[in-house]
């Protein structure tokens, strides 16, 4: 259930090149697509609703202290993307020794 890595504020966590935990300013999470949980391990789809009341509020309320009405999003880098296209691309053209449909009949 979920599995982007968030803290107690709903912010999405990565680590960076030396193992160190960073927030991706902008982002939150919560819900089904969070790890952040209030049931633990002992997570069920059913609990989804209860996550939802106490994440979705706390997002909120993260969205409110960090930005304001009309502030204005830095300017993009103009290779913004390219990287994550290009691992994309990597894998989608990948010539392997079995294709798709066979992993996917074996299966």
């Amino acid at each position: 259930m979920g599995g982007i890595p968030t803290n107690w504020k709903t912010e999405v966590m990565k680590q960076d090149r030396h193992g160190n935990d960073e927030i991706v300013h902008g982002l939150t999470s919560c819900g089904e697509a969070a790890c952040a949980s209030v049931h633990g391990a002992n997570r069920l789809g059913a609990n989804s609703l209860l996550d939802l009341v106490v994440f979705g509020r706390r997002a909120a309320q993260t969205t409110q202290e960090l930005y304001k009405p009309g502030q204005k999003q830095p300017d993009l880098p103009a290779n913004a993307g390219e990287e994550s296209i290009s691992r994309l691309d990597a894998k989608r053209f990948a010539k392997g020794n079995h294709t798709t449909a066979e992993i996917r009949g074996k299966l």
